[in-house]
């Protein structure tokens, strides 16, 4: 209330008599009311339904049950609150009305889901804001578990079919909403039991499904599509709402459905929306499971995730093209390219998980590791990645991102990759390194980086680094292409020195010219006598040569790529760029 109003009845101590109270209790009794049949059938319309769910959702968010609102704590909350306001938490308290207000909310709530059928608005409120404005605060949460209300739609969501009637963002909200609660409880083993309860009911479903004889036949009927759909809707709203607490159960539901989304995906290689609904879960579970995973856990993980990879390159993806990308602007386009990002996600998300080995126990030893699933999905996205695609902003930055960290994380692994993958991808990097986007071209100037500082310290070291894909290599229709680092120093001086950029990026280059200069310094001089040579002005020719020889010279810089080297030398570049890139552009 705003002070301005609640300076106006500051004396009201009791609570029965305090205006707000009145106005919520009036308010309130109101929509209580749409709990019964016939009151609701005369009086309450969707609309009028949908300004009671708004209503609620902000009304129990500023007085329901406000936190510490009862026992020895609320002295200490209240102590420097006005009279009046010190009521309003009294009053709509834990030990207050607060528990009897919250069961009429639930009630309500539930009548609005289930009694109103096709209505997407007052669904959507009841779902995303007032149910999930609930369990936000852990002392509210404690009592919703206890209301017979709450226990009843936990339940019947879990196992009535007519909560199938809600769309797909409505399942994963609520399943989201019903987990999210169990942080009320204090015992760990009462939360995942809870959770388990929750969601046995998806997973014997998926299970029983995908055990069937005649599962191609069954699984074409709309009926059983439309339970997949919300199923994995769920699954994957449970996902999102992991927490410590609750890890151990949505660990085990994931693992108990994953034969089940191998099984379904190959049965439904041709219905694109119930594909994307098993990768969106698969990359939410992951997601949320990945830092809690022990080294067996993530090797199952692991194993699952290449499975899932091959399985879905086989089937699937040949579907996206480079030929057909272009035709990407109708709806079946966009739907396979959702899929890519999911895809792109799921690695992203495993490459987050830096481990190379899991564990030194022998029986271990044949189990598939992160960067191994990484490359995989590397090897088969790789091929479809066109610049048609990478045009679509979101894919774009994701598939950048994943470039990035991939690189840095594990480049060796680039070596194992074919010409025509490493071709692919330096178009790709091409294309990045040319985009309107800052955070792209940041990006694929951090791929380059890693890329060449691995490359130097390897060979440095005896080893062979990136191999041919650094001198030269060539693509299975016999093309020969030039190493990785011949092929962009020019084009990242061409960048440096003649392009508009934003100066933010002059760190990264700096970070990325450093060690490519140290792997080709033959180049580096050619290229440097190739630019002085083009000059008419001997005063250019003259400052451009000394620029160039101060580059790589002023301020003790070294051969070593510690931290205080690269620093020594961004600062070297950006006083070469403020020496020679303003005449170089005119000229």
């Amino acid at each position: 209330v705003p002070d301005s109003i609640r300076t106006h009845f500051v004396d009201f101590s009791d609570g029965n008599d305090h205006p707000v109270v009145v106005l919520s209790g009036s308010i309130l009794s109101f929509a209580e009311k749409s709990t019964d049949p016939e009151i609701r059938a005369s009086i309450f319309s969707p609309r009028l339904m949908e300004a009671v769910i708004w209503f609620l959702a902000r009304w129990s968010g500023t007085y329901l049950m406000p936190p510490d609102s009862s026992g020895d704590n609320f002295s200490s909350l209240v102590q420097n609150k006005s009279p009046s306001r010190k009521v309003l938490l009294q009053y709509f308290g834990e030990d207050g009305e607060g528990k009897h207000l919250l069961d009429v909310i639930v009630r309500i709530s539930t009548t609005a889901l289930l009694s109103y059928p096709g209505e997407k608005t007052l669904q959507d409120l009841t779902c995303s804001q007032l149910l999930h404005g609930l369990v936000r605060r852990k002392n509210v949460c404690a009592h919703l578990l206890v209301l017979d209300s709450w226990g009843s739609l936990a339940n019947s969501f879990a196992n009535e079919r007519i909560f199938l009637l809600l769309n797909g963002s409505q399942q994963r909200s609520l399943a989201q909403t019903l987990v999210l609660s169990a942080s009320g409880m204090n015992n760990l083993e009462a939360s995942n039991h809870y959770v388990r309860n929750l969601m046995n009911h998806a997973v014997a479903y998926l299970l029983n499904l995908s055990d069937k004889n005649d599962l191609k036949n069954v699984a074409e009927m709309p009926e059983t599509i439309l339970t997949v759909s919300c199923l994995l809707e769920r699954l994957q709203g449970a996902a999102s709402a992991s927490e410590p607490q609750t890890q151990k159960a949505l660990y085990d539901v994931g693992f108990s459905v994953m034969d089940p989304v191998l099984t379904l995906l190959d049965v439904y290689k041709h219905e694109s929306a119930v594909v994307y609904l098993l990768l969106k879960f698969v990359v939410q579970w992951v997601e949320a499971q990945i830092i809690y995973l022990e080294s067996r856990e993530t090797a199952v993980v692991a194993n699952f995730c290449m499975r899932l990879l091959q399985l879905y390159s086989s089937h699937n993806l040949g579907k996206i093209s480079l030929h057909r990308s272009s035709a990407l602007a109708n709806e079946e386009k966009t739907e396979k390219y959702k899929d890519l990002r999911a895809l792109l996600q799921l690695l992203a998300v495993l490459c987050s998980k830096d481990l190379g080995t899991f564990s030194s126990d022998p029986t271990e030893s044949q189990e598939i590791n992160i960067s191994q699933v990484v490359y995989a999905g590397l090897h088969i996205i790789t091929p479809h990645m066109s610049v048609d695609l990478l045009k679509y902003p979101k894919l774009c930055s994701e598939y950048f991102s994943l470039l990035s960290h991939m690189f840095e994380v594990n480049p060796k692994m680039i070596a194992q990759l074919n010409g025509d993958d490493v071709a692919r991808i330096l178009t790709t990097l091409d294309f990045g390194l040319q985009h309107h986007d800052v955070d792209v071209v940041d990006k694929c100037l951090q791929s380059l980086k890693a890329l060449a500082s691995f490359h130097y310290k390897d060979t440095s070291g005896g080893g062979n680094g990136l191999g041919s894909h650094a001198s030269g290599f060539m693509d299975s229709s016999g093309k020969l292409h030039e190493g990785i680092f011949k092929h962009f120093f020019p084009s990242l001086l061409q960048f440096l020195l003649f392009k508009d950029y934003s100066p933010d990026l002059v760190s990264a280059a700096a970070d990325a010219l450093l060690p490519m200069i140290l792997c080709e310094q033959g180049l580096y001089q050619s290229l440097g006598n190739l630019l002085i040579e083009r000059q008419t002005d001997p005063e250019y020719k003259s400052r451009l040569a000394n620029a160039l020889q101060s580059l790589t010279s002023s301020n003790q810089l070294s051969s070593n790529l510690d931290r205080i080297n690269y620093q020594r030398f961004r600062k070297n570049l950006l006083s070469f760029l403020v020496e020679v890139r303003g005449f170089l552009r005119i000229d």
